[in-house]
């Protein structure tokens, strides 16, 4: 089969027309997912009674759930049960006037707050128990200690999982497709369904793919840099 250059630009244009709505899946998931899992890191680091022990076992099931799995219960649980609940509660809407990002970037937040609360869990344990200590002896509460001694060393640390974690979720975005979402790949598809021609659709969205995630990985390593530079300044 040849290889149809004209086509594959084609199709990288049109695809490149939803960049936008993968950003706002993948970013809008991302920032939810540091939010929910930067406090549920904090609360199984400090062990809290009962809510850290539930956490955890939710998160042991939840890891275990495919993501598409999660994507597609969570629609057709909306479907059926949305327009019900809005008569119950006075709503005039429907589901069918649901923003369609809503549910992927709901589904999309559960795997980046997953993801990320066990990156933070893991940085704040490799900050030495000795400076919490020492904290604590000059009279620093638990928030202080927190936002002065162990987010500014554990963000640089985390951030290269943070930046995985976005490419990641710009990975898993293709999937919302499968609820009536159309995004870079399903743009692309819908594009070779009419001529036939998917190996050039499909190598225009790798392509855009590879390009956005080039672009995180730079972001990332220059606010590493950065963030690095000015947490020496501050010890200096």
């Amino acid at each position: 089969m040849s290889f149809k250059f004209e086509v594959f630009l084609k199709s990288l244009k049109i695809a490149s027309k939803y960049i936008g709505t993968t950003l706002e899946v993948a970013l809008s998931a991302l920032f939810i997912g540091l939010f929910l899992g930067l406090i549920i890191a904090l609360i199984r680091f400090y062990k809290v009674p009962v809510l850290s022990q539930f956490l955890a076992g939710l998160f042991t099931v939840l890891k275990a759930i495919p993501i598409v799995l999660i994507l597609l219960a969570t629609y057709l649980i909306f479907a059926k049960t949305f327009d019900q609940f809005a008569v119950n509660v006075g709503w005039h809407m429907k589901f069918k006037d649901i923003n369609p990002l809503l549910i992927p970037i709901f589904c999309l937040s559960i795997l980046s707050t997953i993801g990320l609360s066990e990156t933070f869990r893991g940085t704040f344990a490799s900050i030495g128990k000795g400076q919490q200590d020492a904290a604590k002896s000059i009279g620093m509460g638990t928030f202080q200690i927190i936002t002065r001694i162990i987010l500014p060393q554990a963000l640089p640390v985390a951030l290269p999982m943070m930046s995985n974690t976005l490419i990641g979720l710009v990975k898993a975005s293709a999937l919302v497709s499968m609820v009536g979402v159309v995004d870079i790949f399903a743009a692309a598809k819908i594009s070779a369904q009419q001529n036939y021609r998917f190996l050039e659709a499909y190598l225009a969205v790798a392509l855009i793919y590879w390009i956005i995630n080039i672009f995180i990985e730079q972001g990332a390593g220059m606010l590493e840099r950065n963030l690095n530079s000015r947490l020496r300044r501050d010890a200096a």
